[in-house]
């Protein structure tokens, strides 16, 4: 079964036809070979000029309407490994998959990055800043080395001249751009100048082919980034009304007594402040980045996807509300004055409550989701496509999942 995310029939439409360029990877290709070390090395070496700029945007990983910025790095390496054109490369018969010019093989790549990964989360839960100190180097390590591990086996040859100036000149202009954001204090200009450099780099090294199915993950990063202040300033507060309002009238159809002031509500005379953390900001930013990266993962027509992403903001505030209401029917449910043990379970229990209810409020956000692809699927008809293959592919030998 061909590879989804790729067309068979992809012709670099800078290249000068379906030869131009091997549909293989091989290690005794010298130009594929300075190809794939050209890519992880110099990836590794813009991840390092950018470390100071990566650091600062880890701090605001610890607001909790970022917090999610951590796992997106490893959202876009999954999505580039699921839509890679040649799978066979890590997933096909062990005489099959390809190794690191016979060092070691892939799965060996793979378990030494994962072990970087764990490396990095015992300091990050161990309260270590997560680009900070030995948790920083092992997450880097993570990152470059999945990246080595995904590329193994994949096509690096047939990039023109044409794509490599302008890869080049994308570096050259994403480098100028954070120059001129570290002389005026452009946080959210430097922060964007790494994914444009970065982009820069692939067509550089891989043109437009390699951009084909790994461009999407790489533009993913950009969820990675807090929104820039002045975004967040005017967004906040009416995020903050808009969930003040909709609660009050839920309740209010639920048949409780509710008083709201500003953004306060009194449900039964008990107060309820829908502060910042309470705006669904973090679920909105959440779920929008999880939209996309199912967006591009999924098999369905441009259509659903399109309804799929334009219906994720009112699920995210749909799912913010519910949050809220049932916040506010605990709160009711506890008995004032419990103490357990000279602790003040009330206390306890309204802090746990309040802290966790957002992360559970993703399973409803997910199941309405899922209730909406399943809808679309009953509207749409699914077209027939006629798998067209070009010179190379499928050559006899050629490992294909099923």
């Amino acid at each position: 079964m061909a590879n989804p995310f790729i067309s068979p029939a992809h012709v670099d439409p800078l290249s000068s036809g379906a030869d131009a360029y091997s549909d293989r990877f091989s290690w005794e290709d010298a130009p594929q070979r300075i190809a794939y070390f050209l890519l992880v090395g110099l990836t590794a070496a813009l991840l390092y000029s950018y470390w100071n700029m990566l650091q600062l945007t880890s701090e605001a990983w610890n607001q909790p309407q970022y917090s999610h910025g951590f796992i997106i790095p490893l959202i876009a390496l999954y999505m580039m490994w699921s839509m890679r054109p040649n799978p066979g490369a890590q997933e096909g018969p062990v005489e099959q998959r390809e190794s690191l010019m016979g060092l070691c093989d892939a799965d060996t790549l793979r378990n030494g990055s994962m072990a970087c990964g764990l490396v990095a989360v015992v300091g990050y839960f161990s309260g270590i800043s997560l680009l900070t100190g030995l948790a920083g180097i092992a997450f880097a390590l993570l990152c470059i080395g999945m990246l080595a591990y995904i590329l193994l086996g994949q096509p690096l040859s047939g990039v023109t001249s044409a794509e490599r100036w302008i890869g080049l000149a994308v570096i050259v202009a994403a480098y100028a751009a954070r120059i001129i954001a570290a002389k005026y204090s452009m946080d959210p200009v430097d922060r964007l100048s790494f994914v444009v450099a970065l982009f820069g780099l692939f067509v550089l090294v891989g043109g437009w082919r390699l951009i084909s199915w790994a461009g999407p993950a790489v533009g993913f990063l950009l969820f990675m980034y807090p929104l820039p202040t002045v975004i967040e300033g005017r967004l906040m507060p009416n995020l903050q009304k808009l969930a003040a309002v909709c609660s009050e009238i839920s309740l209010t159809i639920l048949g409780l007594p509710v008083v709201r002031q500003g953004n306060s509500i009194f449900v039964d005379g008990m107060p309820l402040n829908i502060a910042e953390a309470c705006s669904g900001l973090r679920m909105l930013t959440i779920f929008i980045a999880m939209t996309v990266a199912m967006a591009f993962l999924i098999k369905r027509p441009w259509w659903d996807k399109l309804i799929m992403l334009l219906s994720a903001i009112p699920i995210a505030i749909v799912s913010n509300v519910l949050r809220i209401l049932a916040i506010a029917l605990l709160f009711m449910v506890i008995p004032t004055d419990w103490h357990m043990f000279g602790v003040d379970m009330e206390e306890v229990f309204h802090r746990t409550v309040h802290d966790y209810a957002g992360y559970a409020m993703m399973i409803p956000a997910l199941g309405l989701l899922f209730i909406e692809l399943k809808l679309l699927s009953l509207l749409s008809v699914q077209e027939e496509g006629i798998e067209i293959h070009s010179t190379g592919v499928g050559a006899p030998g050629a490992y294909t999942p099923q």
